[in-house]
């Protein structure tokens, strides 16, 4: 019987060391410890530094960790080397175009930082009529047009200002027979008036600004133009 040589023995010290940190890294992996995976992979490509399995293995680490460009460089090098090797292809092929599209929605974001004019016109016109529809609510027509903070603002200020209104004057009525404009004023405080005033021209203020801001969105996208006023 041959007895095994201390070449033979390392080689399986070896494989079997390189085995267990391999299995770690699984076990990691699917515990979605990414951290610990990417160090017992690490620490099995120190044993075998050019195992395709443990370099895909560190690729597919990576990718997990959003290390995009680093992961598809190993997938590229892997199918080079071996072009069998159609997982670390298709792996590299989905990758170049994640990188791709992430790119691309940088430079929109990098354009759209850079010329708030042209996003704004991008937007796409709106229906002055629409908009004016829409402002019956209070707001509303503002975030159609794609102001959405100004339209919570509008809406949130009218809300709050009918709320302190109806707190101060309860017993005020819109619809009694002597709601004349004297006789509303006489029965309720200053306060109330005040808050009435505030919701009634906010209001008035968001039905008008809607319609005119939507038809200068309108006029601006036929100019490829400026931002409205």
């Amino acid at each position: 019987m041959e007895r095994p040589t201390s070449t033979n023995l390392d080689d399986v010290r070896k494989q079997a060391e390189f085995d267990r940190h391999m299995s770690f890294a699984r076990v990691n992996r699917m515990r979605g410890d990414y951290g610990q995976a990417a160090e017992s992979v690490r620490l099995a490509l120190q044993v075998k530094p050019d195992d395709a399995e443990a370099l895909e293995f560190a690729a597919d680490i990576l990718a997990a960790r959003g290390e995009l460009q680093k992961a598809s460089e190993i997938y590229k090098s892997l199918f080079e080397a071996n072009p069998a090797r159609t997982s670390a292809e298709q792996k590299f092929a989905r990758l170049t175009i994640q990188i791709a599209e992430g790119a691309r929605q940088q430079g929109l974001l990098k354009e759209m930082a850079e010329n708030p004019a042209k996003s704004q016109a991008a937007r796409g016109a709106r229906s002055p009529l629409y908009a004016a529809l829409l402002s019956s609510a209070p707001g509303f027509g503002q975030i159609y047009c794609g102001q959405f903070v100004k339209g919570v603002v509008i809406c949130i200020t009218v809300l709050v200002s009918w709320f302190f209104f109806r707190l101060l004057a309860p017993d005020v009525s819109f619809y009694a027979p002597d709601a004349r404009l004297g006789m509303f004023a006489k029965n309720m405080s200053p306060m109330a008036l005040v808050f009435a005033l505030i919701a009634f021209f906010v209001h008035l203020y968001a039905i008008v600004d809607a319609p005119v801001y939507a038809y200068k969105l309108k006029e601006n996208e036929t100019k490829n133009g400026s931002e409205p006023e």
